[in-house]
């Protein structure tokens, strides 16, 4: 097979990388460890470099946390290494500001940046809708200022889970939704003359991803200057599940010639992304190993020749995410033939990704975020849990999230979940509800599984 040119988008420089331009893709991955906790944070940002990070993304909640990510970069400098530093922040625009002055990459997310976002549907006018945009540069400005002066790049990173109610109250919870709420931070950027700019577009589900991650490329296309993409599919889980889910996503966008920097989230260890990133571009060179058609628009059948199982997935996902996604071939069943695995083994591969394409719902899909130092209870674990205990309940959607940042948000894409508390109690939601107050774990996984039951039995 062969895959489509690199799409052509505008050098961005980060500190020692250069993203974009028609550099190589470059890989990333973040922290899960308590940033104030400088020793165990650099150590872990050594582990990711040694697995192959080119950027290292650190959380910063609050400011009382800037100190600690600028010890750290000053600690990592001191060993000799040069890895750019991304500072994640939610909410605070003050904390970005100074977040700035200290590291090469800010991340920002427009939905929780300045406008509300308590989900409530309002009729906005013109003069409304433009208002809130105003509102949100005059907001960014002082960001965009500190940026320039520092050669500070900026993340605009949009979720699917945490647009502000303008924007879905106009487009929708939709890809759609989600280029717009990108491009008006392109056009606020653009109108202040500043240019160091990446955009991503991620979603729990690799179809909305993929399909706003090509929205918004379209969007930039005809405006005449691309911006570099960081694509992944946020919250994809762990295990096989997770890493099916990423093939889909994240592959099939490489091999239709879009992305420019990739993070593979696994509620995992950092390292283990940055393996499975690594299989996504192994297959990326060794794609004319591959071959495949669909069978009388029914049956995807994959043929490739790989001794790692985990390459099979890589290669496997991407090629059925390219398929079904990007070039709207349907099929309803996927063949996957690898001389190296017994057909059992072949046939799991091909189980998790059509789990993965939605196409086949056997058991339960877990959405579940990769932790950061916001989360404040052992999230791994609970996952595992959580799996063990509710995979039985097939076509069900359930979220497992660190904390309240984005989980509330993810949360629409799943039928129940739990998120964490800075107690490390867990709160349970139906959809965007919340239907318990902070509980104890294991309480809150007794009431999950109730639920879950209740709405099997009712089906």
């Amino acid at each position: 097979m062969i895959i489509n040119p690199r799409l052509k988008t505008r050098p961005v420089t980060i500190g020692t990388q250069t993203i974009g331009g028609g550099h190589r893709i470059t890989l990333q991955s973040m922290t899960n460890t308590d940033t104030h906790d400088v020793a165990a944070t650099v150590a872990q940002c050594e582990r990711i470099i040694s697995a192959g990070g080119d950027l290292v993304r650190i959380t910063v909640p609050s400011m009382e946390y800037v100190q600690d990510i600028a010890e750290i970069k000053k600690q990592l400098r001191s060993k000799g290494l040069s890895t750019p530093i991304v500072a994640d922040v939610h909410f605070f625009p003050k904390v970005a500001e100074a977040c700035a002055q200290e590291v090469e990459k800010v991340r920002v997310n427009p939905g929780n940046y300045t406008d509300k976002r308590i989900f409530d549907y309002h009729e906005y006018t013109e003069a409304e809708y433009q208002e809130g945009i105003d509102k949100m540069a005059g907001k960014a400005r002082p960001l965009l200022e500190i940026c320039k002066k520092n050669h500070t790049a900026i993340r605009v990173g949009v979720n699917h889970g945490s647009l502000c109610d303008r924007v879905v109250s106009r487009y929708g919870n939709t890809p759609e939704a989600m280029a717009m709420a990108a491009m008006e931070w392109v056009e606020i950027c653009e109108k202040e003359d500043f240019h160091e700019l990446v955009l991503s577009m991620k979603a729990s589900n690799p179809q909305i991803m993929i399909e706003s991650t090509l929205a918004v490329a379209e969007k930039m296309q005809q405006r005449g200057t691309i911006y570099p993409l960081h694509i992944g599919v946020t919250e994809a889980g762990n295990g096989k599940e997770g890493r099916a889910k990423s093939a889909v996503g994240i592959g099939a966008l490489l091999l239709a010639g879009v992305g420019d920097t990739i993070r593979v989230s696994l509620t995992e260890k950092p390292e283990n992304e940055l393996a499975f990133a690594r299989k996504l571009l192994q297959f990326l060179e060794k794609t004319a190993a591959a071959s495949y058609d669909i069978e009388n628009g029914e049956i995807l059948k994959i043929d490739y020749d790989c001794a790692d199982a985990d390459e099979l997935l890589a290669a496997a996902g991407a090629i059925a995410g390219y398929e079904l996604f990007i070039k709207k071939h349907t099929f309803k069943n996927l063949f996957i033939h690898n001389p190296h695995l017994e057909n059992d083994d072949n046939k799991k591969v091909a189980d998790y990704i059509l789990q993965a394409c939605r196409l086949k719902l056997d058991k339960a899909e877990f959405i579940s975020c990769p932790s950061c130092g916001r989360t404040q209870y052992d999230i791994e674990k609970i996952s595992g849990i959580v799996k063990e205990r509710l995979a039985k309940y097939a076509g069900v959607k359930i979220g497992i999230m660190g904390c309240v940042v984005n989980g509330p948000g993810e949360m629409a894409d799943a039928d129940f979940g739990v998120v964490g508390t800075a107690q490390g109690d867990l709160i349970v939601y139906k959809g965007k509800e919340k239907i318990t107050p902070p509980l104890p774990i294991a309480d809150a996984l007794t009431i999950l599984e109730e639920n879950v039951k209740k709405m099997k039995h009712q089906e």
